[in-house]
């Protein structure tokens, strides 16, 4: 089972990192073009401001969960600092918790907006506006399987180990 969980883990960081920087190449290309041609040709893409938003949310949440799956998330580490190494693990399992009820009320609350607003059509895309919204849904799904890749992990993870990282 753990050796299953590495390569999920592994699977997920590159997944995550992957399209995390996509969004960040595109927002980048994307805010370049527009002001390229708005010095050289007066104008600029009538979409591009808002598909660059869209861009970066998506990209937060593809970065959230690729940060914490490799611990590179703000932490408690004032506190890890301070409990007996035999409490390391718990304390970590309960950040995991705390984090898959936060990865499913944003799941939750994304149902409901999308649910409640998903019907409008964006004024400068053109495009349904819960194609844009649907990244907190993906978001709160992806960051609770992190959370369970991690928990299962570290619960996984000889104690010997946890002391040496």
């Amino acid at each position: 089972m753990p050796a299953l969980l590495r390569r999920i883990h592994r699977g997920l960081i590159l997944f995550n990192g992957s399209l995390a920087g996509l969004a960040m190449m595109l927002i980048f290309l994307l805010v370049a073009g527009n002001a390229f041609a708005r010095y050289t040709y007066g104008g600029s893409i009538s979409w591009g401001e808002d598909t660059a938003i869209y861009l970066m949310i998506y990209g937060l949440m593809f970065g959230m969960s690729w940060a914490y799956l490799q611990d590179k998330h703000i932490g408690f580490d004032l506190i890890r600092r301070l409990l007996p190494a035999h409490w390391v693990r718990w304390q970590a399992a309960a950040v995991d918790v705390v984090v898959l009820a936060v990865g499913i009320g944003l799941m939750v609350s994304a149902v409901e907006f999308i649910s409640a607003r998903g019907g409008r059509t964006s004024s400068s895309t053109g495009m349904p506006m819960w194609l844009f919204q649907a990244s907190m849904l993906l978001g709160g799904g992806l960051l609770s399987l992190s959370a369970l890749v991690m928990g299962a992990l570290r619960l996984s993870q000889p104690i010997h180990e946890e002391a040496s990282s």
